[in-house]
């Protein structure tokens, strides 16, 4: 191979190389803390009081079961502390199914109302990807020029606190 046959093979070699990242640098991309923008959303706030009540709720019937459970276990009475205990798991457990169907239902629209926004606010700045900045370990570097999280506050109507 001659020399300007290697040196045409190596240009084209870089040339396929540096492609790639030609691409890339033509992308837009953003971040975003949707962390951020759901802790300033007032109707999120509302929704946690209303989880917060229901664990509160049955907070008082859970602490009845502990202490007849304590008090089973100080007399020896050890049917009546498994019937309890038992009881004290399958309660555990249905209360956690509560509150977790609830939350669902109260942050679901909560976070598509955000999903939303964040699409708006991408797709009128042009960028090809929005990255969660929450999201640390898959972040290596972020510019705050690309941070879009204000915009998406005043898209939802919220303002910077």
């Amino acid at each position: 191979m001659s020399a300007l046959q290697r040196s045409s093979t190596l240009f084209i070699l870089f040339l396929l190389i540096l492609n790639p990242f030609r691409v890339l640098s033509q992308n837009k991309i953003g971040t975003v803390n949707s962390d951020q923008i759901l802790d300033s959303m007032p109707e999120m706030a509302v929704a946690k009081v209303k989880i917060d009540s229901i664990g509160k709720a049955y907070n008082i019937e859970l602490q009845e079961l502990e202490q007849r459970f304590d008090l089973a276990v100080k007399q020896g009475n050890d049917d009546e502390a498994g019937r309890l205990q038992l009881r004290l798991y399958k309660f555990k457990d249905a209360v956690d199914s509560e509150i977790e169907a609830k939350s669902d239902t109260l942050f679901k629209p909560i976070r598509q109302k955000v999903s939303y926004a964040i699409y708006q606010v991408a797709k009128e700045g042009k960028y090809s990807y929005v990255l969660d900045s929450k999201y640390d370990a898959l972040v290596l570097y972020v510019s705050r020029r690309s941070d879009i999280t204000a915009e998406v506050k005043k898209k939802l109507g919220l303002f910077a606190k």
